[in-house]
């Protein structure tokens, strides 16, 4: 397991150095974030203004509206936004010098696709947050404890299915179905740490946002709460440190996930590294070959 992670890890740190050639494309994921707080906040004044959104045992059906409206506003933003990155990654491995207006160009042409996506995973999505929220309320604590490592268990292999589905849009530009039939497909004939390296980053990206978070972010309020004029200033410098810090470091982490995916869907396709950066040692031991058929 240890050595799982230390590959994945090196993994990791080849993402890195292959962003570093490209790092205006760390720009989509920031857009992507900042359009679901957006969107957020705009869904959330409807829903105050029409008197929704309060807590209560059920949802209204405004409340559902509004709740599918954000998923489907929040995913369409986000996976616009990866396949553009990941188009640029794929221009890169291609010998070429992506661009913001080259990603942007290339998702605009899969506009079909990712709405076909965005709707299945929104949906999906949608269905799975509902069966958690009813689980965590069951008054069974056997039940509720079932319930919950069951539907753990089911997003695990829904991600698991999905892995490739951004990449294969990408790169074949089919739609939502038939990208989640090569994605899993994929994942079965070639599967190894591929799941661990974007794990890492996930773990690596949190911890660095708690530090931020602590140091400047913490800080930050408790001298604004202090009421003294310079405190407050200061204060206030310190949390928009801390906020940006926060806001780069998901940028990045969004954006080495992505190339990280990219590499490997590159690879376990064609059995090329296609860019600098990676070497075929450390891809090779990513992935297992899956089980056969006799």
């Amino acid at each position: 397991m240890f050595a799982s992670w230390k590959r994945s890890w090196e993994l990791v740190k080849q993402s890195w150095r292959v962003l570093k050639l490209d790092k205006e494309l760390a720009i989509f994921p920031i857009v992507s974030f900042i359009f679901g707080v957006l969107i957020a906040g705009v869904l959330t004044g409807v829903g105050i203004a029409f008197g929704g959104l309060y807590e209560r045992q059920a949802f209204s059906l405004l409340d559902v509206l509004l709740i599918l409206m954000f998923y489907l506003g929040a995913y369409f933003v986000t996976i616009y936004c990866q396949v553009a990155l990941v188009a640029g990654v794929k221009h890169r491995m291609a010998g070429g010098d992506p661009t913001i207006r080259y990603g942007l160009r290339e998702a605009n042409k899969r506009l079909g696709p990712i709405l076909q996506w965005t709707i299945i995973a929104a949906v999906v999505g949608m269905i799975i947050q509902g069966l958690q929220m009813a689980a965590r309320r069951n008054s069974d604590g056997a039940t509720r404890i079932v319930s919950q490592i069951l539907l753990m268990v089911v997003g695990a292999a829904w991600s698991l299915m999905t892995f490739f589905v951004i990449p294969v849009i990408a790169y074949e530009g089919v739609g939502g179905f038939e990208a989640i039939k090569r994605s899993f497909n994929t994942v079965k004939a070639r599967w190894g740490e591929a799941a661990v390296g974007n794990a890492g980053i996930g773990l690596i990206s949190l911890a660095i946002i708690v530090v931020l978070g602590l140091v400047f972010g913490a800080s930050g309020i408790a001298l604004i709460a202090s009421g003294a004029t310079a405190a407050m200033v200061i204060g206030g410098i310190l949390l928009a440190i801390g906020i940006g810090g926060i806001l780069l470091v998901i940028a990045f982490s969004s954006a080495l996930g992505s190339v990280y995916t990219a590499v490997l869907y590159e690879y376990a396709k064609t059995g090329k590294v296609g860019v600098q950066g990676f070497t075929p040692d450390y891809l090779d031991k990513a992935f297992r070959p899956g089980p056969r058929n006799n």
